[in-house]
């Protein structure tokens, strides 16, 4: 079967190949061996345009089990006319391929499993680190927006949502931009924008390139939603496209958008999670968001809604202690949500980060994922603080 695959090594060098103007082509970046002498590559596919203008990276599968952005990106590619652009589209559809090939979040090559999306602007080891080094380098340096796709992986269900940067400043402005043309309804407001966080978003905003994520799906939409989510990713990254010029055209307006800051809310329990609020669900502090039972049926926990919001998304089956159970929830008031935890540790008082909460440095001695060591020996009160997050309309 014959194949169009260019094959390129970890020398190629984008400026030069958006020289080719009018041209569509596609290929792998061979980065590394494995012991085998087999290649570790970077997927790339490029559309040069006949003119010069801004160049959109857009990638998938930082987290190898997110797959919708893949596909919208290859959607994407197909129906490109180069003859017609003024700029280029560089699509990245699984970053982490490794990851992907095993259909898992993480690249299980490293001898320490990392996240990719945990890492930027990555290093010189081990694969992973050097995968998302080269990457920075050579493509997202070169970009002048970025457009990074994330999903609900193997175990969530997220509506769709949009993060975007909520920082007052020229680049902050274009990622809202961006985010509000992109065609879903909710977008998250991140206000907590953290140097050295390792999260690509926030690296590509240190940079000066303005960036966004998409979240979209997960486990129980890749069958009935696939056509529906592939569709309303390739119309997000043209709308896009045409907001930077690269595509003719006026951006379609996008009513009813909602502007809000989103947290985690976290289980005690673990077992099996059966959620009672689906996506979209409005609800009022004290209902039950979930219940969660153990592998006989009998209920050990339930998620009780901590101030009033709506659900976006959730976590699918099962589920460990003290895992966040993938209740994004906006709110429009600060509140603290208050556990009774059996812990070894001082209370924590007041602490966060972009996921929702912060775990002081004592409790995540030990815990490779930063989960608090439980014991019986005591019953401290543990409290989270949900930062304030203001809706827009």
């Amino acid at each position: 079967m014959q194949t169009n695959i260019k094959e390129y090594d970890e020398s190629f060098d984008l400026t030069q190949a958006l020289q080719k103007k009018g041209t569509k082509e596609y290929g792998f970046i061979h980065l590394a061996q494995r012991a085998n002498g087999s290649w570790v590559n970077i997927p790339i596919m490029l559309a040069v345009g006949a003119q010069d203008g801004p160049t959109l990276v857009v990638d998938a599968c930082n987290h190898g089990d997110e797959y919708e952005g893949t596909e919208g990106i290859i959607k994407t590619f197909e129906g490109l006319d180069v003859s017609k652009m003024k700029g280029s589209f560089i699509g990245i559809p699984a970053l982490n391929a490794e990851a992907f090939a095993e259909m898992k979040r993480y690249n299980t090559l490293d001898f320490v499993p990392q996240d990719l999306n945990r890492i930027y602007p990555g290093g010189t080891g081990p694969m992973t680190a050097y995968v998302c080094s080269w990457y920075c380098e050579n493509i997202i340096k070169k970009a002048d927006a970025v457009i990074c796709i994330h999903g609900g992986g193997n175990s969530e269900y997220l509506e769709p949502v949009v993060l975007y940067c909520g920082e007052e400043s020229p680049v902050a402005y274009k990622s809202r931009e961006m985010a509000q043309c992109f065609g879903f309804k909710v977008l998250w407001k991140n206000t907590r924008y953290a140097e050295n966080s390792g999260i690509e978003d926030e690296y590509a905003y240190q940079m000066g390139i303005p960036c966004i994520t998409p979240e979209i799906g997960g486990q129980c939409t890749r069958m009935y939603q696939r056509d529906e989510h592939k569709q309303m990713l390739e119309t997000g990254i043209r709308n896009v496209m045409t907001l930077l010029g690269i595509l003719e055209g006026s951006v379609p307006a996008n009513e009813g958008v909602h502007h809000y800051d989103i947290d985690y809310i976290y289980n005690r329990n673990g077992g099996i999670h059966v959620p009672v609020k689906k996506a979209m669900d409005s609800v009022r502090k004290g209902d039950t968001l979930s219940i969660i039972t153990n592998l006989f049926g009998e209920e050990v926990d339930r998620v009780i809604a901590p101030f009033d919001g709506v659900v976006i998304g959730y976590w699918t089956y099962s589920i460990h202690g003290w895992q966040a159970c993938g209740w994004g929830v906006k709110r429009p008031d600060p509140c603290i949500l208050q556990i009774e935890v059996p812990v070894e540790y001082p209370r924590y008082e007041q602490g966060r980060s972009r996921v929702g909460c912060t775990w002081p440095a004592e409790m995540k001695k030990g815990h490779p994922f930063g989960c608090p060591s439980l014991s019986k020996k005591s019953s401290e009160s543990w409290a989270f603080s949900f930062v304030n997050g203001k809706n827009e309309w």
